[in-house]
This record gives structure tokens, C-alpha cells and sequence, in this order.
């Protein structure tokens, strides 16, 4: 089963996207990018959870309308100093609820922040290399292991001799 955002959902993690992940994210257009990994990420975790998820985020959106700094908006709405302000009181709430599920969303976008392409490049996180090295390193160490392990696999069991039944006749 796949996951979508529901509208008001997407409108609130592309809120959040400035205020949690760097500027780079922005910067290289990367925003519905991260919330599609984020939505690919909540397809995988427990539906219940992902209720949770929803709810709050629901909740994060709508009850920025009762803050006076917000005059009425909803979060997704406020302008970049006030959203971070926001996300900041809830980050610090008075409820377990609320610093819980800006920890999980923090780390949601974060997540899909640093698994896109262009942010890796931009670390210059390249694992290929490194893994390459390794695997060549490990065959020249290993390669006779490995190969005698290879051949173990498809020999016959020396415990178990194959039995030879006779040879019938069809007629």
C-alpha cells in the first residue's frame, strides 16, 4: 500500500522544510523532493503511526491559528521568522506530544534531506569509491575463502553419498 500527504499535510512539511532542514535544501529546489521521501518513509511505518503523524501535524497546523504572533494563520502560512518561532514553542511544549512530534518530523526531514542527491554531492558523501576499495581489498584477502566457501556450497554432502536407484524399464 502507498502513502500520499493529504493536501493540508504536504502544505504544513513544505513549511518545515526551511525551518528544519539547512538552506541548502532550499537553495537547490530540493523541497518536494524531501517531502516525497518523507511520504515514502510513512508508507513503511505502522498505519497507526502514521495516524499519529498526520494528526499532529494536523494539529502543529491548525492550532498556530489560536498564537497571537500568528494573526489567525495556520502555521504553513506564517512567514519564515514566525514558523521557526513556532516550530521552536512546540520543539520546547508543555506536552510530550508536542516535543515528540517535532523530534519524529525533525527527524523525517532531516532524514529525506540528506538522502537526496544533490545534498550528498554537496557533502561530498561518495561511499562508491570507499566501497569499491574495500571490496577489492577483501577479495585480495579473501578471494581463496570465498572461493573454497563458493565451491563447498554446490559440492555434494560427503555425509549424505548420493544413492543410485536402478533404472526401470518404461514400456
Amino acid at each position: 500500500m502507498s502513502y500520499q500527504h493529504p493536501p493540508a499535510v504536504r502544505r504544513v512539511l513544505e513549511s518545515l522544510v526551511p525551518v528544519v532542514c539547512p538552506p541548502e535544501a532550499v537553495a537547490l529546489g530540493l523541497t518536494a523532493a524531501i517531502v516525497d521521501h518523507v511520504a515514502l518513509t510513512m508508507s513503511a511505518v505502522p498505519p497507526l503511526f502514521r495516524r499519529g503523524l498526520v494528526l499532529g501535524l494536523t494539529t502543529y497546523d491548525l492550532a498556530a491559528m489560536v498564537w497571537p504572533a500568528a494573526r489567525g494563520r495556520r502555521a504553513h502560512r506564517l512567514p519564515p521568522e514566525l514558523a521557526e518561532r513556532w516550530f521552536e514553542r512546540w520543539e520546547r511544549g508543555l506536552t510530550p506530544v508536542e516535543r515528540e512530534l517535532t523530534h519524529a518530523v525533525g527527524q523525517l526531514l532531516k532524514f529525506g534531506c540528506y538522502e537526496q542527491p544533490a545534498m550528498l554531492a554537496r557533502l561530498g558523501y561518495t561511499p562508491q569509491a570507499w566501497i569499491e576499495q574495500v571490496t577489492r581489498r577483501r577479495l585480495q584477502v579473501y578471494g581463496d575463502d570465498i572461493r573454497r566457501a563458493e565451491a563447498a556450497i554446490v559440492a555434494p554432502d560427503p555425509l549424505r553419498p548420493p544413492v543410485r536407484r536402478p533404472r526401470t524399464e518404461v514400456g
